[in-house]
């Protein structure tokens, strides 16, 4: 992922205590959950921060990979599934800029309880 993008997940980090990791996840599931046009960002970044695949996903590693098959199908997207992942993750971040405390993911989640 891009320096701009890490960062952010840093910033997000000291604002509702999650682990980068984390952060992608819900980020990746915000960004499936409301993508309805695929733009998918094929530009490698100069800087790049990684995040191994085992941390990313966890032990969800085949949910998300399932989810992200599913997207790309529907979406027809050809793109390299590094390309789809990191583009989701900035498509998520966008709409979790606003998170100042952990309990505002109850807004973005409602039937989750935080």
């Amino acid at each position: 992922m891009s320096k701009k993008t890490w960062d952010k997940l840093q910033f997000l980090q000291t604002k509702i205590r999650l682990t980068p990791n984390v952060t992608a996840r819900i980020a990746i599931a915000l960004a499936l959950k409301d993508t309805r046009i695929a733009s998918i960002n094929e530009s490698k970044p100069e800087q790049t921060h990684v995040i191994n695949r085992d941390v990313l996903f966890g032990e969800y590693e085949k949910a998300y990979e399932a989810l992200i098959r599913q997207f790309c199908t529907e979406q027809e997207v050809q793109s390299d599934i590094q390309d789809v992942i990191r583009s989701l993750i900035d498509s998520g971040l966008h709409k979790l800029g606003h998170l100042k405390k952990l309990s505002d993911l109850k807004n973005i989640f409602p039937c989750v309880s935080v």
